[in-house]
């Protein structure tokens, strides 16, 4: 893991807030080690997802770790002031943008060599579940190893009617999914409710 690569992400994201000039109220729970971000909607690095509200963020302790079994292991839930399509297509079309477009951002700031569109494409798979959605998603990391890397999703929504609030949550690891790591999110929690 770099220092650079960490603080780069660290100003990246805390960068996306302040230009917005947006204070969100987290609606997340995690324990104390697990570092935390909120960005508001259109995220600067991938304006072309439309959408309005917020992503809130909790990274595992070893997230920045490449040396960690916890290693870009995250959680983030979408806060949305609208009713998006949840589809296995549109899930996948959505995170290609996100993940295309934040290694393009990560490398320019970084300025290290590696043009953005000399990458393959992230490749996305989602498969709708009993409980939601489980996904597989094929990034380049551009913050620690400058490789591929496999990300396994689970995916879960909620939409509350009295708030007209869309919450669509992700739990993300390079873990596949029998790996006890997944038993860590069990520690991140949305504490705001539908009354």
């Amino acid at each position: 893991m770099s220092r650079k690569s960490t603080l780069l992400f660290l100003f990246l994201l805390i960068s996306h807030m302040l230009v917005l000039g947006q204070e969100r109220k987290t609606i997340l729970s995690a324990p104390d080690n697990w570092n935390s971000e909120i960005i508001p909607f259109p995220l600067s690095f991938a304006p072309d997802i439309e959408f309005e509200g917020f992503e809130d963020i909790r990274f595992a302790p070893g997230w920045a770790d490449t040396a960690s079994k916890e290693f870009w292991t995250y959680h983030f839930t979408w806060v949305l002031n609208q009713k998006i399509p949840t589809t296995e297509e549109s899930l996948a079309d959505i995170f290609q943008v996100y993940y295309d477009g934040l290694s393009q951002v990560v490398l320019e700031e970084q300025n290290d060599g590696i043009e953005a569109n000399t990458l393959d494409k992230t490749l996305c798979l989602f498969i709708e579940t009993e409980g939601g959605f489980t996904g597989k998603l094929r990034v380049f990391d551009s913050f620690f190893t400058k490789e591929y890397l496999i990300l396994f999703v689970k995916a879960r929504e909620s939409f509350c009617e009295k708030t007209n609030q869309h919450l669509v949550s992700f739990d993300i690891s390079p873990m596949p999914f029998e790996d006890e790591i997944w038993e860590l999110f069990q520690e991140v929690e949305v504490i705001e409710k539908c009354e």
